[in-house]
């Protein structure tokens, strides 16, 4: 088991995970920041999550328009249009197959939507706290 990965391997996947600054946010909380480091990571923490929430989007439309497909093509078939029928269907396969794409790659790329929110409150959490303690006189 420890032979099949080589220290280059590991070499890189630990300064793929150095890199990225949502890993060590976890990792450390948001106090081991900088301000102006956190205020970045504010904004990109938005950013991914209203990517994340845009792709999701697109998958429940392509997920329901699925089923309208379905449904036209057992409804062409019904009535003996059998072109029209296996055009919906294979737009039905299109559409799901879309939208489990889109899910597994949401899952690959983003975990899941409470953990970006979780990323974003901590970092509002920890600027609000910052901001308080500048406001208190010395």
């Amino acid at each position: 088991m420890l032979g099949k990965f080589s220290k280059k391997d590991t070499l890189k996947r630990l300064e793929r995970e150095a890199n990225d600054d949502f890993h060590l946010l976890n990792e450390l909380g948001p106090a081991q920041f900088d301000t102006e480091h956190l205020l970045e990571l504010l904004d990109s923490s938005r950013a991914r999550l209203r990517l994340f929430q845009r792709r999701q989007k697109l998958a429940m439309m392509l997920g329901g328009t699925a089923a309208g497909w379905v449904f036209m093509g057992l409804l062409a078939h019904g009535f003996h249009f059998a072109g029209l029928a296996l055009v919906a269907l294979g737009i039905a396969t299109v559409s799901i197959l879309g939208f489990f794409f889109i899910i597994v790659w949401q899952k690959w790329r983003f975990e899941s939507q409470g953990e970006l929110e979780y990323d974003l409150r901590s970092i509002e959490e920890e600027l609000k706290h910052r901001q308080s303690l500048k406001r208190r006189p010395l």
